[in-house]
């Protein structure tokens, strides 16, 4: 087994296996482009919006020198969290239903929607 993994190697003779693709963010927007600069603290009111009145565990890390952050939410209760956590309260725990829609010719079309589970409402 290790033969085949030394066979996975570039010229220069390094594992293929956890060569970085990507050195910088293309989306300068994104949660990932943030830095220790760019990084702000914000206060605001999180809502648990799947299970009302229960906590939440939000356990993140996105950019190189950010702490990791892991704290359990109280629906209701305003907190003061770094702006990516808030970003990915909002932007990125939801569930997903799928189901279908007609088209004008009556065919069927995959459809899929995102029901977000909980927020995080800035300045609230």
């Amino acid at each position: 087994m290790v033969a085949a993994a030394e066979k996975l190697t570039d010229v220069s003779g390094t594992p293929l296996v956890h060569r970085r693709i990507n050195h910088k963010p293309v989306n300068h927007d994104s949660i990932e482009a943030m830095t220790k600069e760019t990084e702000k603290m914000v206060t605001g009111t999180f809502l648990n919006i799947e299970y009302p009145g229960q906590p939440m565990i939000i356990p993140c890390k996105y950019y190189k020198d950010q702490e990791y952050f892991c704290k359990t939410l109280e629906d209701g209760v305003t907190y003061t969290i770094p702006l990516s956590v808030a970003r990915h309260i909002n932007e990125r725990i939801y569930s997903t239903t799928h189901g279908f829609l007609l088209d004008a010719q009556g065919q069927q079309i995959k459809s899929t929607k995102k029901i977000h589970r909980c927020k995080f409402i800035i300045g609230g």
